[in-house]
């Protein structure tokens, strides 16, 4: 199904409006609606029956439950079909990491403008994807590398071409590693408008406080 950036951003959390918020050293909030109203009733949430994942064992993950074991121990099919599939399971990663975690939601007056700030700081070097390759050292961001078909607003960026769509989403913030500096939870969406290449990731950016350039590590 082809979806265009436009689509994307209705998707946008409840959350956000005009204000400027400034996160102190020990907040967490969850920035995605969806996400959030997963995190209200955990328990439930992980067991929800999903269409199910293959991996390359043979297996197939039906829930978050059982994805945590699989994925802990084998890869993921990369058949396309299978990684449409696996876009269902992105909410399980940052349940994963939230379950550890007291968080909360954004204040309705904040604004915290991570799609611009993934749009110009983010280094898509530092993780696999379609764009990894073509990526150097003068252009290494979306705002460099496609500066006219990037559109940001709230958690979101998205990159639109006739041809792609790369969509980037803060989701939630809390402390991933063992400091006491927020790390961000982000979604990758990677895929090509004619629907033979998908990929969908959770990635996590360690300390964006204390870098000028972000780097994202991919959580599985």
């Amino acid at each position: 199904m082809k979806v265009s950036a436009a689509a994307f951003l209705l998707c946008l959390p409840l959350f956000a409006s005009c204000a400027t918020h400034e996160l102190n050293h020990n907040e967490s909030y969850i920035v995605n609606n969806e996400l959030f109203l997963a995190y209200k009733d955990i328990d439930k949430s992980l067991n929800i029956e999903r269409t199910e994942l293959l991996f390359s064992n043979g297996n197939a993950a039906k829930n978050c439950s059982t994805y945590f074991d699989l994925v802990s121990r084998y890869e993921v099919d990369e058949s396309v079909n299978n990684m449409a599939v696996k876009s269902e399971y992105l909410i399980c990663d940052a349940l994963e990491i939230l379950s550890k975690k007291s968080v909360g939601t954004i204040s309705e007056t904040a604004d915290f403008r991570f799609g611009e700030e993934l749009s110009s700081r983010l280094d898509l070097r530092t993780f696999p994807s379609s764009l990894f390759n073509a990526s150097d050292d003068k252009k290494y961001n979306l705002q460099s590398m496609y500066s006219k078909n990037v559109t940001s607003k709230g958690s979101v960026t998205v990159a639109e071409t006739p041809d792609w769509i790369f969509r980037l989403e803060v989701v939630a913030v809390t402390q991933v590693n063992n400091n006491e500096t927020p790390d961000w939870i982000v979604w990758l969406t990677d895929e090509s408008k004619s629907g033979n290449y998908r990929a969908y990731k959770t990635l996590v950016i360690y300390d964006p406080t204390n870098q000028p350039n972000y780097s994202a590590v991919p959580y599985h």
